[in-house]
């Protein structure tokens, strides 16, 4: 079973909207003529870092769980992580973020995005085949 966490589209708007406005005001700025790239590298590097972390914010906001009978593959928006059932203590509710973890027996916590707190039977049913 698939349980997928959707980006917002507001956010994913004023993600885009805040990017454009980065890339332009970098363009306007170099291509006035009044300021050389070789000048002002300090502030092109903090505009690719600004970038950067509105990427990876947009990244982050999105995921999936699968859960099947061999474990969970966990998608947290920038990479997907594997998680052997053998591994899996329990799966839990977790108020504090909304949603449900796999406690794993090396007593890590991982967070299940796009499961909410209504489907922890659903991912145990899931996991032990049925």
């Amino acid at each position: 079973m698939t349980w997928t966490r959707h980006r917002p589209k507001a956010l994913s708007w004023a993600l885009l909207l805040a990017f454009v406005l980065v890339v332009g005001f970098t363009i306007a700025r170099y291509a006035g003529g009044d300021l050389a790239v070789g000048d002002d590298l300090l502030g092109l590097v903090v505009r690719l870092a600004v970038l950067v972390l509105i990427v990876l914010a947009y990244l982050r906001t999105g995921g999936s769980t699968q859960a099947s009978r061999e474990g969970l593959v966990v998608h947290n928006g920038l990479r997907a992580t594997q998680v052997p059932a053998a591994v899996i203590k329990t799966i839990q509710e977790d108020p504090r973020r909304g949603g449900v973890v796999a406690l794993l027996t090396t007593g890590q916590a991982v967070e299940l995005p796009g499961v909410p707190i209504t489907d922890v039977r659903q991912v145990r049913r899931s996991l032990k085949g049925r």
